[in-house]
């Protein structure tokens, strides 16, 4: 990374390794002391931030994610959706507070929805 990311730049980065499933790259994006706050609690450090991506991208395998953000300073808010073959994400939303080209705390809000599957036609009676 360059030393004068602005932190559009760093989410950049950040929507790129995530979309890749790089877990690394993602991890790496975050600061040491990182703080990320979820609807069940904390998670704390870069070891938390990686346990709760190896969650998301668990529960969407190999997904399209779609993001819009807005920029206020350093504070990014993401607006974000993502569908992988069984689940699905449609209500994303995320904030990020950037210092020195990393992530220093986030706030993540989703709803991860299973999708239906087509009811099976071959045993069903002609």
């Amino acid at each position: 990374m360059s030393t004068h990311q602005t932190p559009g730049q760093v989410f950049d980065h950040h929507a790129k390794v995530l979309a890749d499933g790089d877990i690394w790259g993602i991890v790496g994006d975050y600061a040491e002391d990182a703080v990320s706050i979820d609807p069940d609690g904390v998670l704390r450090g870069r070891d938390g931030i990686r346990r709760a991506f190896v969650k998301l991208l668990g529960d969407l395998p190999e997904a399209q994610w779609e993001f819009e953000t807005t920029l206020a300073d350093d504070v990014v808010l993401l607006r974000w959706s993502a569908e992988s073959a069984h689940t699905r994400v449609d209500d994303g939303v995320d904030t990020f507070v950037v210092n020195n080209r990393l992530i220093r705390a986030q706030t993540v809000s989703h709803t991860l929805q299973r999708k239906r599957r087509s009811p099976d036609r071959e045993g069903a009676p002609k």
